[in-house]
């Protein structure tokens, strides 16, 4: 019998901890599996990922509700929305609200109230990330909008060095970052954003629509990361030390060039254990731009409905079984 050759897929990427799940399927031979043979291909910059997925440069990608993605489905960007790459789900605050530590320790920044007062750093470009739509909607439940807030654009790697020198006030800070800032013990956290917004999907994965359409190949895929995030969370489920979750740090460590050391530091990557993204949060984004003006032409009713591949995943849940999301 011929032995059939392996489809092809590249996937839009950074170096980021949130692909775990796929580094896991690609190590473990999940994909080649499923006769898939999945090629990296790097991007430096997320918002030329997007283009690439609707013109048939790369088949997946990496993708967040930030105000480029609503855009660009306004504009009748092909794409579906099909897997969480990266939710805040509770315990998996691997985003938080920092403050330097000076300013903690004489009171200030305790709670969210504080913040007006505090200049917050948030990566470029500030209010348009999707982080900040994350963290608005625990300030809004404060009477607190964001634009009653001073932000100061800057990117993640700076934050850690800025903290050291007293330049910054606050900011919202990632992982690894975090776990840096904390190690040099320059700022105290205050609340990650899984106490902010439970649940809140920040990264997804996109498909093209040719790939989307064909399913056996589609279903495969998903049916590989999906068994990747379950051997995940059930490994982050055993003590730290465990040989089983050391391996896991090594790959992440391996795979994006942050020190080991700090990876066993991070707070992990939270991913939902049946690989269904959060929609209600994508939409809650969505409005949340709308209202800032960051998205001018609004997303036609069609053109949201085609948005969403879930029904993808809920095909491979039907055969595989469907486990609590917690």
């Amino acid at each position: 019998m011929a032995v059939q050759t392996p489809t092809h897929l590249r996937f839009a990427s950074q170096p980021v901890a949130t692909n775990v799940a796929l580094y896991l399927a690609s190590d473990r031979g999940y994909f080649q599996q499923e006769g898939i043979d999945l090629e990296y291909v790097p991007f430096s910059d997320s918002s030329q990922m997007i283009p690439s997925l609707a013109t048939g440069q790369v088949e997946l990608a990496g993708i967040s509700a930030n105000p480029a993605t609503w855009n660009a489905v306004a504009r009748g960007v092909s794409m579906k929305l099909v897997l969480d790459k990266g939710s805040f789900l509770p315990g998996h605050g691997n985003e938080a609200l920092v403050v330097r530590k000076d300013l903690y320790d004489a009171g200030r920044g305790r709670r969210l109230e504080d913040f007006r007062s505090l200049t917050l750093a948030l990566t470029p470009p500030g209010l348009a990330t999707t982080t900040a739509c994350a963290m608005s909607r625990a300030f809004q439940q404060r009477g607190i909008a964001m634009d009653e807030l001073t932000i100061q654009p800057l990117p993640f790697p700076d934050m850690v060095p800025a903290f050291a020198n007293g330049a910054l006030e606050s900011a919202d800070m990632a992982e690894p970052f975090l776990t840096r800032a904390l190690q040099q013990g320059t700022v105290v956290r205050v609340i990650g954003l899984d106490e902010l917004y439970p649940y809140f999907t920040v990264s997804a994965v996109g498909f093209s629509t040719s790939l989307y359409e064909n399913r056996p190949v589609a279903k495969g895929f998903v049916r590989a990361y999906v068994r990747a995030v379950r051997e995940y969370n059930a490994v982050l489920a055993r003590p730290p030390g465990d040989a089983a979750r050391a391996q896991i740090e090594e790959l992440i460590a391996r795979r994006t060039g942050i020190e080991a050391a700090t990876v066993q530091g991070m707070v992990p990557p939270g991913l939902d254990p049946n690989g269904l993204p959060n929609r209600e949060s994508q939409l809650y984004c969505y409005q949340f731009f709308r209202d800032q003006g960051l998205i001018p032409q609004p997303v036609s009713e069609a053109g949201m409905a085609a948005l969403w591949g879930t029904e993808l995943v809920e095909e491979v849940l039907s055969e595989i079984g469907r486990l609590p999301t917690s």
